[in-house]
């Protein structure tokens, strides 16, 4: 046995220097230097984007469709869908104490007995060893404890409805973000055409400005500022076309799939007239307040936090249990070696937790600042509701007043633009007369295509504020 013993001391002693870490060794030497990886702090294999749930086969992609393939593939929602998932098991859980707990047992044990007698004047000792064998099962059923059950299952209930509401508050963001991606590259293929348009007019300009030199009534001059509001033009509009991959390179990541020449995308043209907000800010703060997930999931916070303090109170009174067992086996050796034994117990069972050391007070405690605390977050949602309507609303409103004096803008500067171009043909106007209209109808497009931008994403965000869905997906209800 001493040899054993021996043999096991250097395995414990090893095992006890493993157990100690070097901490200079394990982080960066310095708080100036890199931190080289360890090999066992390496994926086993390398990294790989997992491939998108939806393909794409190469056909434009109009907004609904996008909303799905968002839904799809964004890996938020799949979050909370398997948070929620997470919430509704915890139920499951909670109901399991209105149920009996059973629970089964094989005992084998092997006991020893010393017994010491005095029988008048003899005095005598024996020793008996005694081997039990055998299966028995024992049974706990809390029949009442003043509604702590209750309190617990209802606790797990609300919050299963918190993880709902903010499920569905994922699906809207998804949406919101899918929607305002869009818009951005609806925006930035919009300045690509307004670019090109800029480059055409001033190719035309460069054009005039030429043969009047060639005529004799043009100066080089008014030619060489015509030739370089051409190459003006081709830089604005390689800086508008490289905006338009990154807003693209964007959508897909809200999308949830790598970027690709296959994400063909058509292009608003009525987005104006797709969705009106015709109500009073008021009627619109009212919605939101009945509808809004997010608003709700804090409301099921708070009635969470409630059932959890009512669970804390009740936690203080008795609890009624009834309990059973059985146990069946056989002895060996002993006073009844060879027989079989056969033993059972039922009965009621009443406790009652008299001192803790104060620990259900502080619980009620905790419990009352929290069901406070869920309150006021939900007062606070209740603001942040209310001012998102309220700001979202007047910017709707300015986004539509925005693209009707955008659009009478540009049609304005373009008759003005081809008035002074004959005029400059003609000799009418002047050069400079003509460079001012250019300018000023390439601003004028650039604005509309920013108003109309701007007019999507009001329209997106007021419908996120108020709980709404503009934007349908197949997968939503109508």
């Amino acid at each position: 046995m001493k040899i054993y013993r021996l043999a096991f001391l250097p395995l414990a002693l090893t095992a006890l220097l493993a157990g100690c870490v070097d901490v200079d060794k394990e982080v960066a030497p310095s708080p100036q230097e890199y931190w080289q990886p360890v090999e066992r702090a390496k994926p086993a294999e390398a990294l790989t984007l997992a491939p998108a749930s939806a393909q794409l086969t190469g056909q434009e992609i109009t907004l609904p469709g996008l909303v799905d393939i968002a839904l799809t593939n964004n890996p938020q929602t799949r979050a909370a869908w398997f948070n929620a998932k997470s919430a509704a098991a915890r139920l499951g859980e909670t109901n399991s104490q209105y149920y009996p707990q059973i629970t089964s047992n094989v005992t084998l044990d092997r006991d020893k007995v010393r017994t010491v007698g005095l029988n008048g004047q003899s005095f005598g000792a024996g020793t008996v060893y005694s081997t039990f064998v055998g299966p028995s099962i024992e049974m706990n059923y809390v029949l009442w404890n003043f509604g702590k059950n209750y309190a617990e299952t209802e606790s797990a209930r609300q919050a299963l409805y918190a993880s709902n509401y903010l499920y569905n508050q994922q699906i809207q963001d998804v949406i919101l973000g899918t929607e305002l991606a869009y818009f951005n590259y609806n925006a930035a293929e919009g300045f690509i055409d307004a670019a090109q348009a800029t480059l055409d007019d001033a190719n035309t300009t460069y054009k005039a400005a030429s043969q009047r030199l060639n005529a004799g009534l043009g100066t080089k001059q008014d030619e060489r500022q015509a030739f370089a509001q051409v190459q003006n033009a081709e830089y604005q509009l390689a800086l508008a076309q490289a905006q338009g991959e990154t807003t693209r390179a964007q959508l897909a990541q809200t999308l949830g799939i790598p970027v690709t020449s296959d994400l063909k995308i058509v292009r608003s043209q009525s987005l104006a007239d797709s969705a009106k907000f015709d109500e009073d800010v008021s009627n619109l703060m009212a919605t939101a307040m009945k509808q809004r997930p997010d608003l709700l999931a804090a409301y099921a916070n708070v009635l969470t936090a409630q059932y959890n303090l009512d669970a804390s109170k009740d936690d203080r009174l008795p609890t009624v249990s009834a309990f059973g067992s059985a146990t069946y086996g056989y002895e060996y050796g002993g006073v009844t070696h060879g027989n079989p034994s056969n033993n059972y117990l039922i009965g009621l069972r009443v406790s009652w937790d008299i001192f803790t050391g104060f620990e259900k007070t502080y619980a009620i405690l905790d419990a009352q600042e929290q069901r406070d605390a869920a309150r006021e977050t939900l007062r606070q949602q209740e603001l942040k509701v209310v001012t998102d309507v309220w700001n979202f609303y007047y910017s709707y409103k300015s986004s539509l007043r925005q693209v009707d004096s955008t659009a009478a803008q540009v049609d304005a500067q373009n008759e003005a633009y081809q008035a002074i171009s004959k005029g400059y043909e003609a000799g009418l106007n002047s050069y400079v007369d003509l460079l001012t209209s250019l300018s000023n109808l390439a601003t004028a497009r650039q604005q509309k295509v920013q108003a109309e931008a701007n007019l999507g994403s009001a329209i997106a965000n007021l419908a996120h504020a108020t709980g709404n869905m503009p934007i349908k997906s197949d997968n939503l209800p109508k």
